[in-house]
């Protein structure tokens, strides 16, 4: 079910999935009222969110959330609400933070996921990127707690989980959505750039180990459409 798209540039991926966003959402809005959408930080989606915030969709009807985030403050340059708030999340959309109060993510687990069960599923449009190492959302390859979180059954749409090794410019716990979750979507657009991330997506595509390659829950799966749109 993973289709791939190919485009010109950045740019030109990032103003194609912006129209088609824009009438998922729309239709949502149309069909039952209201509409849903999962973002997600990093740098290959941020020319995505410059663009959604130039188009015409009815923001006061559509409830946000994101595919995980870093445990630090709302306001932290690391921290994707953050990059959400500054690109296309205006005052009139509804967001639901994965962040909490709570000192630790594993702390935060239970308000964080009350808050999300107040998005009906599934959500409209889920959008993913996807690292040099294979993970995707905060799915980091042998990560503690990545059976959990990638257990078909895992009733949680959240769990904290920290990565094995932290990156380095963003060496922090994370609050990410479990697989379950990410597949509760009517649609999943996973965006990749360059020629690295191209060649990890053919091998992500060419193996079956889940843990080594978290991405491969999201390709490897009948359950939800998957395209994956590609620029150099």
């Amino acid at each position: 079910m993973v289709a791939l798209l190919t485009h010109e540039s950045v740019d030109a991926m990032a103003a194609a999935l912006a129209a088609e966003i824009t009438a998922a959402l729309t239709e949502a809005v149309n069909a039952r009222g209201a509409a849903s959408l999962v973002a997600s930080g990093g740098s290959t989606p941020a020319p995505l969110h410059r663009a959604l915030a130039g188009t015409d969709i009815d923001w006061s009807r559509v409830t946000v959330t994101l595919a995980d985030e870093r445990w630090v403050d709302p306001d932290s340059h690391v921290s994707n609400e953050a990059l959400l708030r500054g690109t296309f999340l205006t005052g009139a959309a509804r967001f639901v933070p994965l962040k909490t109060a709570a000192a630790t993510a594993t702390e935060g687990e239970a308000e964080a996921n009350a808050a999300q069960e107040a998005i009906p599923l599934p959500y409209d449009v889920t959008i993913l990127g996807m690292g040099g190492d294979g993970h995707t959302a905060s799915l980091f390859p042998h990560a503690d707690g990545l059976t959990e979180a990638l257990r078909a059954d895992q009733p949680r749409r959240l769990m904290a989980l920290t990565p094995k090794e932290l990156p380095g410019h963003a060496p922090f716990a994370r609050m990410t959505m479990t697989l379950p979750a990410l597949l509760a979507s009517r649609r999943i657009v996973v965006m990749i750039s360059g020629a690295e991330k191209r060649a990890v997506f053919e091998q992500a595509l060419a193996g079956s180990d889940v843990f080594d390659m978290p991405i491969r829950a999201i390709l490897n799966q009948t359950e939800t459409p998957v395209d994956v749109h590609w620029a150099p």
